[in-house]
């Protein structure tokens, strides 16, 4: 699985090449091998996210780049490390578990690390705020890829407790026979106790463990003898039906602190609350080379207390010093957290003079966003031919407008045509005028088709708010038009502060969004794709907004988040809805008018025409 894991158990450990393997090469060069940190792995999140990146990696034997090796650009000298994914070995990688999301982003900073694997969205708590504020700091670093982790919780009791309250029991009691088993290990020297885990099965997390072998029965032994439960925050939420009917059999459940790293603490707890009464003697014959332990304890300790803490169960089964009581603690399905995979990937629009302007670094953006949907050469193959045949479109066209002028201004100044030209009339040089502009018009048209994106896109724009930066309302509202799913997220608290908290504008474009020709200019927009339209948005230079690209990340097949929106078009939505709105003003005016203005006026004239009739 992971190399951190591999001395803790054999069971995580991947097949290394052989010594007489030849190593992984790229452009005749070995392999180096990818270097990973990551964050989380003090709540399991981390492990999981960790493996399924690698996972992703060796079958493709590559990493997303945000589009960055189609741009064929070179880069300053302090950028050379950013260059193609496919030259890293990730069959063996280097892993770097870290304990803050800081710490992983600045290990890629500082060319410590290839990757950095950090959590961006929580189902729970939303996005992930100082992820988000950290990657916006560096603007070298882009998030290039999403992965999905989820966990579930365990109930685990430390095994130094568990062994006191075992060699202290009552001789024939269940807890007494616990002590008469063998203890398991994964080690190479056990290779007779049938504890060696099969190669071709793989990993099983159900499957028994290292340390003191227990079944169900022990586990349900164990579990009505505990008497004090830890649960951090996140814990106590999502195990709340179990901690509920552990309280009413009289359990005492107490919640820790959100800092708390839960299998250290309990680990701290239990040494300190196990028995010192213990005496322990160790005897070593150096004839033989033999070692015996002996180990005396009275009954003291069957009246300590003994503690459960409720864990990430990628964290307690890592660990032999924990017994885990109950594989599924939660009472629904385990959530899923999104990491965002962040690698040195740089922005050319900030670095370079020629995309000062609006227009090319929307077209910066736009190519390398439809780079992002369509990977293989293959993909864009159908805009290729088109924008071939708008070359040829626009050769004609060209053509066209030159005999037509030559034939206007021959007929305006009454010269005579050369020979073979004579057919070429007032009529004619103006038909052909308009045929040329037609064609400049088509050819323009294909010269900018796009491809329909064989994945969608997800990409978060950075806003800054401050100054005279103006509002992102015209963003969102073409994105709702479209029925392009986003959000607006601020990163930061902003109250009593000099200037506003940046926003990322969090968007995921589907592949339709990307396409554009001749039929998509008829029936979804006249110019340009709606990801080239939301990106010449985003980029004005007059709205001085500052804006950049924190991420450019391909969506997989159900990896979309975002609710869908249902599209606004000029000619259908908003001509139906503005004649229902229109309808329901003019009844609710006209009936004001009616019943205040008309009725009274007719009533007060009718009376005084009788009254006048009378008189």
């Amino acid at each position: 699985m992971m190399a951190f894991a591999e001395d803790a158990d054999p069971r995580f450990s991947e097949k290394r090449q052989d010594a007489d393997e030849k190593p992984a090469k790229f452009a005749d060069k070995e392999k180096k091998r990818a270097r990973i940190a990551f964050t989380g792995e003090e709540w399991g999140f981390g492990y999981q996210a960790t493996k399924k990146f690698l996972e992703l990696a060796r079958e493709r034997r590559t990493v997303p780049d945000a589009g960055f090796g189609a741009m064929e650009l070179k880069v300053e000298r302090e950028f050379d490390e950013a260059s193609k994914n496919n030259r890293f070995d990730y069959q063996n990688p280097d892993t770097q578990p870290l304990r803050t999301k800081e710490q992983a982003l600045m290990a890629v900073q500082q060319n410590i690390a290839d990757f950095a694997i950090v959590p961006f969205y929580n189902p729970y708590s939303g996005y992930d705020y100082e992820s988000l504020r950290a990657v916006a700091s560096l603007s070298r670093l882009r998030g290039v890829q999403q992965i999905e982790a989820s966990d579930h919780y365990c109930l685990a009791v430390h095994e130094s407790q568990l062994y006191d309250i075992v060699q202290s029991s009552h001789p024939g009691t269940g807890f007494s026979a616990l002590q008469r088993r063998m203890r398991k290990s994964w080690g190479l020297v056990d290779t007779g106790s049938g504890n060696t885990p099969s190669g071709e099965a793989g990993y099983d997390g159900e499957m028994p463990r290292a340390g003191l072998p227990i079944d169900m029965a022990d586990q349900k032994l164990i579990r009505d003898r505990i008497d004090v439960v830890f649960a951090g925050p996140d814990a106590s939420r999502r195990c709340k039906a179990k901690l509920d009917g552990m309280r009413a059999i009289g359990v005492d459940v107490q919640e820790t602190a959100q800092m708390v790293e839960p299998h250290r603490e309990l680990a701290r707890m239990a040494r300190s609350a196990v028995s010192n009464t213990r005496q322990t003697n160790t005897f070593f014959d150096p004839i033989s080379g033999e070692t015996r332990h002996f180990s005396t304890l009275g009954a003291e300790a069957q009246n300590g207390r003994l503690f459960a803490m409720v864990l990430p169960y990628e964290v307690a089964m890592r660990s032999s010093d924990y017994m885990i009581i109950d594989h599924n603690f939660e009472q629904g399905d385990p959530m899923k957290t999104r990491f965002m995979v962040v690698e040195n990937n740089p922005d050319h629009t900030l670095y370079e003079d020629r995309y000062r302007t609006t227009d090319a670094k929307t077209g910066y953006w736009t190519r390398r966003l439809a780079t992002i949907a369509n990977p293989h050469l293959g993909d864009a193959v159908p805009a290729g031919l088109m924008r071939m045949l708008g070359m040829g479109v626009g050769a004609l066209a060209i053509l066209l407008l030159v005999l037509g002028a030559y034939g206007m201004s021959a007929s305006m100044t009454a010269l005579s045509l050369p020979q073979g030209l004579e057919w070429i009339s007032s009529l004619t040089a103006t038909g052909a005028l308009g045929l040329g502009l037609a064609a400049a018009a088509a050819s323009f048209v294909m010269l900018s088709s796009q491809a329909t994106g064989s994945r969608g896109v997800r990409a978060m724009f950075l806003f800054r708010r401050d100054k005279t930066a103006a509002s992102i309302g015209d963003i969102e509202n073409y994105l709702r038009n479209y029925g392009v799913r986003h959000t607006v997220v601020r990163i930061d608290e902003d109250s009593n502060r000099d200037a506003p908290a940046s926003m990322v504008l969090d968007v995921e474009f589907d592949p339709e969004d990307f396409k554009y020709g001749p039929f998509a200019m008829l029936f979804r927009r006249a110019r340009g794709s709606v990801v080239n339209g939301a990106v010449k948005k985003a980029f004005a230079r007059w709205k001085n907004r500052g804006v950049t690209l924190l991420a450019a990340m391909p969506i997989e097949a159900g990896q979309a988040q975002l609710p869908k929106h249902t599209p606004r078009r000029w000619w259908s939505e908003a001509v139906s809805d503005w004649l229902a709105d229109a309808t329901e003003t003019w009844f609710i005016r006209l009936s004001r008018i009616l019943f205040f203005y008309v009725l009274p006026a007719a009533l007060v004239l009718a009376i005084v025409l009788k009254f006048l009739n009378a008189w």
